[in-house]
């Protein structure tokens, strides 16, 4: 369940679902000519954020995500490190095209999901294509419902994708609800979708919104909403995601799903875990429309989270403007951290004032581990 929606009821009308959807590649992006001179990286210091942390706005990942072909713009920004040099991204409700020169937008299309292959920077976009209309990469089987992606990793040469799956009528305020987790099995080669099974027809938990791999066992981790409250759980299994899963009920493991307790209180939707020199970190946005981006420590995959630092604080906040659910990209630098995080407007027209409305921002951070 995303809360960030003022778009929502404007991408009822392209959820269709076809047995002739054709992946589509969008063309590579011809490298940029090496003699370019570099763009100056802005490093800023704020007393927002903890007087510890050094914050670079990421003038390369900024730059590769600002685009007029193929994706465009949207939410979610995963990453997930394919082992082979190459970084896949994974997004929510995408703009296709559509960027002027003035980088505004002539038209309001939007499907729920596309995939981004980086190799280098060489951005090719994938989503379907059915009797010539541009439609998301992956739908469910169910007619009139549509995935949001979760987290994804890399086993045994395939991708596994975690799927949550979305249908219409749940009241409230968004009236939509989360009908099912999938996951997905991609070919590493050709993002080619192989597999599709069903883990979970209870979704109340968003199990997959985040994975975090260790020596033993994967994690998966989830979001149970509870307005106003978001609360984090936590399950492990094996590295396929389809053995015995275990549920961590509070003081053990179990096998029960209905057991799962929550692990911590305040998690946005969308977060990241990940292990550094035997410590787990987990970041993690303001979770109201904030602009502070947190970050905890723990020694267990379950916690307790703890030693908060707040390591950023998003400048474009403010107005209809807001920004939402940080992530942490770990394999991508050695020592400094990676974190995107996306932008947003309560107006609609704000999206189609500019293309940078709507779409993920990075920062480098710096002194941001235990100490």
């Amino acid at each position: 369940m995303k809360i960030h929606k003022p778009i929502f009821f404007c991408l009822i009308c392209i959820l269709t679902v076809s047995c002739h959807e054709t992946v589509v590649p969008e063309q590579p992006v011809v490298p940029e000519d090496p003699e370019e001179p570099p763009v100056e990286i802005q490093c800023e210091q704020s007393a927002c954020w903890d007087a510890r942390i050094y914050a670079c706005r990421d003038s390369t990942y900024i730059k590769l995500f600002t685009r007029t072909k193929g994706w465009t713009g949207g939410d979610a920004t995963y990453s997930v490190d394919l082992k082979n040099g190459k970084t896949l991204w994974m997004f929510g409700d995408s703009f296709i095209d559509q960027v002027s020169e003035d980088r505004s937008r002539p038209t309001f299309r939007l499907i729920n999901n596309a995939l981004v292959l980086q190799n280098g920077s060489e951005m090719t976009s994938f989503y379907s294509v059915n009797a010539g209309k541009i439609e998301a990469f992956a739908k469910p089987p169910e007619t009139g419902h549509w995935y949001w992606p979760g987290d994804a990793t890399v086993v045994n040469g395939k991708i596994l994708m975690f799927m949550q799956a979305f249908g219409t009528g749940g009241g409230g305020m968004w009236d939509f609800f989360r009908t099912s987790i999938d996951l997905l099995t991609l070919d590493l080669n050709t993002l080619q979708i192989e597999n599709n099974i069903r883990l979970f027809k209870d979704a109340t938990i968003s199990w997959g919104a985040a994975i975090m791999e260790d020596v033993d066992y994967t994690y998966v981790y989830g979001v149970k909403a509870e307005n106003p409250q978001k609360y984090l759980y936590v399950a492990r299994t094996d590295s396929t995601l389809t053995q015995q899963w275990e549920f961590y009920n509070g003081t053990e493991w179990s096998t029960d799903t209905l057991s799962a307790a929550s692990i911590f209180n305040g998690v946005s939707e969308q977060f990241s875990v990940f292990k550094r020199e035997g410590v787990y970190y987990f970041l993690t946005q303001n979770n109201i429309f904030g602009k502070q981006i947190y970050l905890y420590t723990a020694s267990q995959p379950q916690g307790k989270f703890e030693n908060l630092k707040i390591v950023y604080c998003t400048p474009e906040t403010g107005g209809n403007i807001f920004t939402y659910n940080a992530f942490a990209h770990d394999h991508i630098y050695k020592d400094s951290l990676l974190i995107s995080y996306n932008i947003n407007s309560f107006q609609i027209s704000d999206l189609l004032k500019s293309a940078d409305n709507y779409r993920p921002y990075f920062v480098k951070i710096g002194g941001w581990k235990l100490n």
